[in-house]
């Protein structure tokens, strides 16, 4: 089970998040647009930032507090998360004996990067960037997988490969997109907008509702 409950963050005077709770298992779809707070709430999860206030659980533990649940999680965000000043296999030797994997040449084939093993990060194309960043996430075979805008700057190709990987996953997903209709099959939804939960439940079509809502309101206030 992983949980938020009463969670808040806030940078400066602005909060990105404030009273957040939710829970889920299985997959969990992250809906809002820009400035909702959906990367804070990814990189809370993530153990890569803490909330100000409230209780997040991953696996029984604060993921910000525990080395081996942050273990488990494998992220991919805006960020790439990579040494630029390295090569891409360098990048995945790394992390490879960061998290104790001694098998990941499967990764590679899966996201055609056998051949882009000897540039440096700095020479990839923003596209062959996501592609390293996808493979640092999977290749440690996380228990929660952390996607947010990861289909970012990815061709057709390359986002059929991380579909097909995306519904072969096992573990807990937390899937955040601009493209709603890539989140249907998830069993749980979160709305969110400036901070805020405006849902959270188990229908598609009532997210969905609770997000046009929010933006009709905007627009009915301007």
């Amino acid at each position: 089970m992983i949980f938020c409950e009463k969670v808040s963050k806030r940078f400066g005077e602005k909060f990105a998040l404030r009273n957040v709770s939710f829970s889920f298992k299985k997959n969990l779809a992250v809906l809002g647009y820009n400035g909702a707070g959906k990367s804070t709430l990814a990189k809370i999860l993530a153990g890569i930032i803490k909330s100000d206030s409230g209780k997040v659980n991953v696996f029984g533990k604060d993921p910000s507090k525990s080395i081996e649940v942050r273990r488990k999680i494998g992220i991919v965000t805006h960020n790439p998360m990579v040494y630029k000043e390295l090569t891409v296999e360098e990048n995945l030797r790394f992390f490879a004996k960061l998290y104790g994997i001694r098998e990941w040449n499967w990764i590679l084939e899966k996201l055609s990067l056998k051949g882009k093993l000897e540039l440096r990060v700095l020479e990839l194309s923003r596209g062959y960037l996501q592609r390293l960043a996808i493979a640092r996430a999977f290749m440690i075979k996380p228990s929660l997988l952390i996607l947010d805008e990861a289909f970012t700057s990815l061709d057709i190709e390359s986002r059929e490969v991380l579909w097909d990987l995306i519904h072969s996953f096992d573990g807990s997903l937390f899937l955040s997109t601009h493209n709603f209709e890539d989140v249907k099959f998830c069993e749980k939804f979160l709305v969110l907008k400036n901070g805020q939960v405006v849902y959270s439940g188990d229908c598609y079509d009532n997210a969905v509702n609770a997000l046009d809502l929010g933006t009709r309101e905007e627009r009915s206030q301007n």
